[in-house]
């Protein structure tokens, strides 16, 4: 796997190429799109740290790629303590959801990434508190699932999300959409408290993608009156 940077116009393009076939479908889960030379992303050429990300990137962009095809350790704990450890002090409001989430309430997953949602008026807050570890810069999505999207490497890749769109719950409501969002529950964990959604949300989700082993343990965790 190689890594460049190319700039376009207004726009700095993150290019990988040479890439290994066991990593084409974790690219495209990450929404990199192919184009005859390898896969890339683009972002505005004036997004703030822009530098400061390149270089993280290249330095971890393999490892977070081995991550999230679970061909090496994902150290989550160790990288949602740090967040959690940076944001207690700042007016950032977040909440966790993805497997983490079931994580911390004990059901025992096996999460490749962190996903983090909070507000969109804490995106240059938590840019500025988080400038040495981001690798994407937090941007408008211009329609997407969320409005900001944005990734930090901190030991683990933290995917940083805002305001979920409506959408998300259509037919019905997901751990991270605005339902979630309004009926949040509060999970201590290693001294933290972390809202998270309710569990039987993430239970659907689970059971609409097929990952009956998911299932199965949040189903055990439930009926044991966890």
């Amino acid at each position: 796997m190689k890594i460049v940077f190319e700039d376009l116009n207004d726009e700095v393009i993150y290019r990988i190429y040479d890439v290994e076939p066991k990593y084409e479908n974790i690219l495209q889960m990450c929404f990199y799109q192919k184009d005859g030379r390898g896969y890339i992303k683009k972002y505005p050429k004036n997004a703030k740290y822009l530098d400061k990300m390149k270089k993280r990137y290249y330095q971890n962009a393999q490892r977070m790629f081995d991550q999230l095809g679970y061909f090496c350790d994902v150290p989550w704990e160790k990288g949602l303590k740090k967040f959690c450890s940076m944001v207690q002090d700042s007016n950032i409001n977040w909440w966790l959801t993805g497997s983490c989430a079931a994580c911390i309430r004990g059901v025992e997953l096996n999460p490749h990434d962190i996903d983090i949602m909070i507000d969109s008026k804490s995106v240059a807050e938590i840019t500025e508190l988080f400038k040495d570890y981001l690798i994407e810069p937090i941007i408008n999505t211009n329609g997407w699932l969320t409005k900001d999207f944005g990734v930090i490497f901190m030991d683990v890749r933290i995917d940083i999300a805002s305001d979920p769109s409506p959408v998300l719950d259509e037919p019905e409501p997901v751990d991270c959409g605005p339902f979630a969002l309004n009926h949040l529950e509060v999970v201590n964990w290693n001294g933290f408290q972390i809202k998270v959604p309710p569990l039987d949300l993430q239970l659907n989700v689970n059971r609409k993608r097929g990952r009956m082993d998911r299932v199965k343990k949040m189903e055990e965790f439930l009926h044991h009156g966890n």
